[in-house]
């Protein structure tokens, strides 16, 4: 099924993985220049270690261009217990929901499907022209009617893009998402930009339109920033904190070079740090695979990481069953159903 669903049949839900994805709004060449033939190699044993490494640098990975590859690796997920994939794949980023029917009919999974605007980089020409209204009418078109002429509609509004320093137009977009949010009762999923001022600028204007923080999902934590007086801080605002970079263990992080990512057992100590502040009710988890080399297809690890890996390591450090519910179950049937 792909769109709004009742909140109580969303069961196992992974938070925020792209299903298929147009990335080139992602590649930058090869950093060394006796790499430069590697940018337009296809995967392959002998070159995934190099594209893992420099993931942003390679045409084939930056595109989840295939129909069939998304049904095979998402079958696996569903046959690991699975049950929804919230795909924040919105305008800028190649979505089509008619594949996306397909897939869902084929898996039997669940699909929430995004709207509204990515990055500005990824924005159509025309964007600066458009009133934030008319933006705003868009996106409850998208949730309410359908998007692009069908009868398929948004399942959440996002992931909505803002870069750091922000773009004028990024800004004016994430005010339309707010609008939207309180006129469709619709969850909102904004993608920060990389630096830790970046949510709190962006909780401070979702307070200032008169959006719901308790609605509103910031995704990306763990390649923002893992500082626990700063994590402290923005779950006390209210809003949902989103470890959504599990499977991706290299520390070099190729669209932000200063920052060392965390690994698996990091984010894991961070989940842990929460439970232990009381916190664990705003936290959602997911991969954001938006590249081929995260596919088992491509030796990475799938959709089904966090159910076949990461929930029994987190059980091992001492959650319970129902902790471990509480994550990819619970959090996700609270935030995703529609607010009346």
């Amino acid at each position: 099924m792909l769109g709004p669903v009742d909140a109580r049949e969303l069961g196992i839900t992974l938070a925020h993985d792209h299903v298929l994805m147009d990335g080139s709004f992602m590649y930058v060449d090869p950093p060394a220049d006796d790499d430069q033939h590697m940018a337009d190699e296809t995967i392959t044993l002998q070159n995934r270690g190099w594209v893992a490494y420099h993931w942003t640098s390679n045409h084939h990975n930056v595109q989840l261009d295939s129909e069939a590859l998304a049904v095979s690796e998402l079958q696996r997920f569903v046959n690991a217990g699975g049950r929804t994939v919230v795909d924040p794949t919105n305008v800028g980023l190649g979505r089509d929901p008619a594949p996306l029917v397909r897939i869902a009919e084929a898996t039997g999974a669940h699909i929430l499907m995004g709207a509204g605007y990515y990055l500005g980089g990824t924005h159509p020409s025309g964007m600066a022209d458009r009133s934030p209204d008319s933006i705003t009418a868009e996106i409850v078109a998208d949730i309410e009617l359908g998007v692009d002429g069908t009868d398929v509609k948004a399942g959440l509004i996002g992931e909505i893009g803002c870069s750091y320093p922000w773009l004028p137009n990024e800004k004016k977009s994430l005010r339309a998402a707010v609008a939207a949010q309180l006129e469709t009762g619709a969850p909102l999923m904004v993608h920060p930009g990389r630096d830790p001022l970046s949510p709190v600028e962006i909780a401070q204007i979702v307070d200032e339109e008169g959006g719901d923080l308790t609605r509103t999902i910031i995704c990306h934590i763990d390649r923002t920033c893992i500082d626990r007086a700063w994590l402290a801080d923005m779950a006390a605002t209210g809003c949902y904190l989103e470890y959504d970079l599990f499977g991706n263990e290299s520390s070099w992080y190729p669209p932000n070079p200063s920052v060392d990512m965390p690994s698996d057992a990091e984010r894991m100590d961070v989940v842990l740090w929460h439970f232990e502040q009381g916190s664990e009710g705003q936290v959602l988890l997911s991969h954001d695979i938006a590249t081929k080399h995260r596919l088992h297809q491509y030796g990475g690890l799938g959709y089904d990481h966090l159910i076949t890996n990461v929930a029994p390591r987190l059980l091992r450090r001492g959650l319970t069953e129902a902790d471990v519910a509480t994550l990819i179950v619970d959090n996700p049937q609270r935030i995703y159903a529609f607010a009346p």
